[in-house]
Parts: C-alpha cells; sequence; structure tokens
C-alpha cells in the first residue's frame, strides 16, 4: 500500500460494477464456492521435477523427540474485562535453546482441531492454548490479530480469539460475522464480509470488534470467491481475470490465473488465443513483470505461496497416484524440488518465514515439518506438538 489514496478513511465506499466470468476459472468449478476464502497462503497445483536428481527423498519415519522442560501455564498480567474465556490458559514448554537454529524474532502459528500452538523460536518456546472445537466443518480463516490469532468459521457458528499467554475467547461484534475474513491494510485491521448475498461488501473492522466505517462493494456474484490479495485488500476472480480492489478503485492483477502470492509478488500464468501459456512475476506495489518458467504439465492450480524475497514459490501438486506433494519453484532458475512430504492440500498448508529459509508445511497426519528450503529436507523442531491444519507466520517486531 503506497501513497494516501490507498489509505483508509472512515466513510470510504468503493462501489465495483461488472460481473464474474462465467464459471471463473475451470479450477475453481471443480471445489466447492468456499474454498478460496481462507487466507492465509493457499497452495496449489504445480509441477514435478524434471529430474530424479531434483526429488528429494521422503524423510525418515519420525523418531519421538527428546524429552524437554516441563510445561507449565504462561505468566501474565490479568486480563482486561471482556468477553467470557472459553477454556484454560496456555500450556508453556520452554525448550532452553532456539529451535531450529533460528535466532529472529518471528514467530509460528498452527491452528489444530481443538488446539492453537505458538513457536517462539529464538527463544525455544512453544505455548498450546486449548480452543473448543469449532461448530463447523466448512472452510476457516486464521488471521494474525495484534495479540495472538483469530480464528473464524466462514459458517454463523462462534469463532475465538485466542491471544498470546491467555486463555481464548469468543469473538464479538464485526469479528463474529459470518463469511470471509481477509487481513487488512495494516496490523490493527481485518476485511470482514457482510454476509449480504444482494448487496455483497468488505467492511474493514478493528480486531476488538470495532468498525471503522469503511466498506468495498464487490460485483455480485463474486463475494463468494474475495480472496486475499497478499498486500491487505480483497481479491476477486472475475470477467477479464483476477481483480485486486482498493480504496482508489479496481486493479487487474492478470488476465490469467493468478498461481502463488506473496507479500510483495503475485505469480500468474497467462495464456494467449492458441492456449499457449507462460508464468509472469508481478511484483507489488509498481506492477514490474517478469517472465517466470513454468513446466508444460502444469495444467490447473490453487493458490501458492511465495517468499517475501520473491525468490521461491511453494506450491502443491498431484502425482500420478493423485497424492499431494509440495514443489519448491525457484523463480529466478526455473528450477522445480518436489518434496516427498505427503502434504495436506488445504489453504494455509504451507508458510514461509520472513527471510524465505524455511518452509513450513502441515502434513496429512497433522505433523508441522520445517522444510529447508535451501536443501529441501525436513528437520524436526525437536519438541512434541498437536496436530496443526493451518499455519501463519508473525514477522518480528520492528
Amino acid at each position: 500500500m503506497t501513497g494516501d489514496q490507498d489509505r483508509p478513511a472512515r466513510g470510504d465506499v468503493i462501489e465495483i460494477g461488472g460481473s464474474t466470468r462465467e464459471g471463473a476459472a475451470s479450477h475453481w468449478r471443480r471445489r466447492p464456492k468456499w474454498l478460496p476464502l481462507v487466507l492465509a497462503a493457499g497452495v496449489g497445483l504445480a509441477v514435478y521435477a524434471r529430474t530424479g536428481a531434483d526429488r528429494v527423498p521422503p524423510p525418515a519415519s519420525r523418531s519421538p523427540a527428546p524429552a524437554v522442560a516441563s510445561s507449565a501455564p504462561e505468566a501474565t498480567a490479568p486480563a482486561t474485562p471482556g468477553p467470557a474465556t472459553t477454556g484454560a490458559p496456555p500450556a508453556v514448554t520452554e525448550v532452553g535453546r532456539p529451535l531450529l537454529g533460528i535466532t529472529g524474532g518471528w514467530q509460528l502459528y498452527g491452528r489444530g482441531p481443538d488446539t492453537v500452538v505458538r513457536i517462539e523460536f529464538a527463544r525455544g518456546r512453544v505455548s498450546i492454548t486449548p480452543v473448543r472445537a469449532l461448530l463447523s466443518t466448512g472452510p476457516v480463516s486464521f488471521l494474525l490479530s495484534p495479540d495472538g490469532v483469530v480464528i473464524r468459521p466462514v459458517d454463523a457458528v462462534e469463532g475465538y480469539r485466542v491471544p498470546d499467554g491467555r486463555p481464548a475467547t469468543e469473538t464479538t461484534n464485526d469479528l463474529d460475522r459470518s463469511g470471509a475474513m481477509l487481513p487488512g491494510p495494516d496490523p490493527e485491521s481485518v476485511w470482514v464480509s457482510n454476509g449480504d448475498g444482494v448487496r455483497p461488501r468488505m467492511l474493514l473492522a478493528r480486531f476488538d470488534g470495532r468498525a471503522t466505517g469503511v466498506e468495498i462493494a464487490l460485483p455480485m456474484g463474486v463475494s463468494s470467491f474475495a480472496q486475499p490479495d497478499g498486500a491487505g485488500y480483497p481479491a476477486i476472480t472475475a470477467t477479464g481475470g483476477v481483480y485486486t480492489i482498493r480504496l482508489d478503485g479496481v486493479r487487474r492483477i492478470t488476465t490469467g490465473d493468478l498461481v502463488a502470492v506473496g507479500p510483495r509478488h503475485w505469480l500468474a500464468r497467462e495464456c494467449d488465443e492458441r492456449l499457449r501459456c507462460t508464468g509472469v512475476l508481478i511484483s507489488h506495489p509498481g506492477g514490474a513483470r517478469r517472465a517466470v518458467t513454468l513446466p508444460a504439465e502444469i495444467t490447473a492450480f490453487d493458490r501458492g505461496a511465495i517468499s517475501g524475497d520473491g525468490r521461491m514459490a511453494a506450491l502443491v501438486a498431484m502425482n500420478a497416484t493423485g497424492a499431494p506433494r509440495v514443489h519448491l519453484l525457484d523463480l529466478r532458475l526455473g528450477v522445480v524440488r518436489v518434496l516427498g512430504l505427503p502434504v495436506e492440500a488445504s489453504p494455509g498448508s504451507v508458510v514461509w518465514s520472513p527471510d524465505g529459509k524455511w518452509l513450513f508445511v502441515t502434513g496429512l497426519d497433522g505433523q508441522l515439518a520445517a522444510v529447508d528450503a535451501a536443501t529441501g529436507r525436513s528437520r524436526d523442531l525437536g519438541v512434541r506438538l498437536p496436530q496443526v491444519s493451518q499455519l501463519v507466520v508473525r514477522p518480528a517486531a520492528r
């Protein structure tokens, strides 16, 4: 977001006209309409390695993690009055050393069926907060908030705020709306759906549930396809391509399909009238475009994740047996490495560390894997974790 034109002001309403292209892209036709609602960095179909040498053998079976310091509730200041808590305080494990040798101040959060895991790598600390099971089997938004994370199903059921070091609480006010919830243009805000199929809008709210008065009106028929654009605004698939909706109007990202999203880049697949397709890496803001080699085997996509430095993309493709595998694509060299990890092919199952050195993946068994981006090999954190299905990374404080 650059310039005053993208800064939200109370009362701003952006009306967006137009209609969706029929059925959107073919990959949208094949999956439920609610699938692209979830943030975080979804994953997608991609490519396989060009040679056997590019493949990384499956990791060895997991051995029990070494014993670590005993767990205990994290000591915090008393919480201010607010919504009733829904569980116990987090249990904290102190490892006594940086996990994976990471010394940066960024953190990783994981959502499981009844817990939220917070990993502070530099401090060697893992916190596990109990959360009541969601009363929904549909998609779930899992977003960073200024003091923790928010869990919000798209269904009209209760969601949760999980503050760092405190018990989970139920979401309230605008955070308790059903429908899509997407990251806002700053760490204090979030886009929520108005849940109205007649006049679909995204409302900008604060994480304490207060409305800001800023709204973006979506074209009819596209509210189910609103998804994060990686820069804090909704993106939609409509006639003529994929668009990001800003406070100063609509901007087309690509005339083709959006393959992967990152904090500074989009990866698109664009085809000519003879269906000759190529990859394009697009920077944002600015819109600079650069051709990227995408192997001819690529036929369909979900959303992938691009590292913050724009050097690597993590995609998910099905192998010959239909099993999803993570594909690491070097965006400069066009080299593809296929990981042996059986991955959960759902939004939020693959995320990058802020420095692009680590890729975190949720496996089909719910286990978290840390992948060294330089080698493609999985590393064990050395601490036992509950099952997780969605991930989100908090950058280090500045």
